[in-house]
């Protein structure tokens, strides 16, 4: 009798493993990302592909990437491709794949005719 239930005890706490494992494990398709949360602090996105979260303490929330019109202009532009028309660093121009061309700066020189992504965007304002 004893070893039945020692036996039921062991299966049951591997079934409740792998239940919590299988939980953990994420598959981030590549048009999405997870937004990863750790004891309710913002810690970063992950993805695409497999991510592991901590149980119990990780949560990740999984968000569209694309040009949605609920996302600010800001984060629509953020990761969009583009090529270097001038030498950039303190300023410079790209040519977006839109065919768009802005005013644009690095943290290094980049010189003209290299493909470039960006990054953040930023709005220079002057006094009226």
């Amino acid at each position: 009798m004893g070893v039945k239930i020692l036996l039921f005890s062991v299966i049951f706490i591997l079934f409740i493993g792998m239940a919590i494992l299988a939980n953990a494990i994420k598959v981030v398709p590549e048009h999405k990302r997870l937004d990863v949360y750790r004891l309710g602090r913002y810690i970063g996105e992950k993805g695409p592909g497999l991510v592991l979260l901590l149980p119990a303490i990780d949560r990740g929330i999984m968000k569209e990437l694309g040009q949605g019109e609920a996302s600010p202009p800001s984060r629509r532009m953020v990761g969009v491709v583009g090529e270097t028309e001038t030498t950039v660093y303190t300023d410079g121009k790209v040519r977006l794949m839109s065919g768009e061309v802005w005013d644009a700066v690095s943290q290094r020189p980049i010189s003209s005719g290299q493909r470039v992504r960006v990054v953040r965007m930023l709005l220079e304002v002057e006094e009226e």
